[in-house]
């Protein structure tokens, strides 16, 4: 019933010990979205939660948000994700063309 989960962490998913933050409202978009690419029938966010507890990520609640603390969204479909969705997330409404806020992030860690 679970195994999609891990090739979803594999593909999307960097463990970091930096105390990088990601929403889970964040993290179940592109969940939602990467299930849908795949034909998936996607689980509740509480087992993406255990899964990711089982890998060392903190759950934390920081004004009034809850995040994972020590995860990273990457991969080739965290980018259709933001490019398709019309996502703004923390980083603001992004353009296709500029890719200089891109080499920052990729640039940051």
């Amino acid at each position: 019933m679970t195994q999609h989960i891990p090739t979803f962490l594999q593909d999307c998913t960097t463990v970091t010990a930096d105390g990088s933050l990601v929403s889970f409202d964040e993290l179940e978009g592109l969940y939602l979205y990467w299930c849908s690419t795949r034909s998936e029938a996607p689980l509740d966010v509480e087992v993406l939660a255990e899964a990711l507890a089982s890998r060392g990520v903190d759950r934390t609640l920081r004004h009034g948000v809850e995040y994972a603390e020590g995860l990273v969204l990457t991969g080739s479909v965290m980018a259709e994700f933001i490019l398709t969705c019309d996502f703004s997330g923390v980083w603001g409404q992004p353009d296709p063309w500029d890719l200089a806020p891109a080499q920052d992030v990729a640039t940051a860690s």
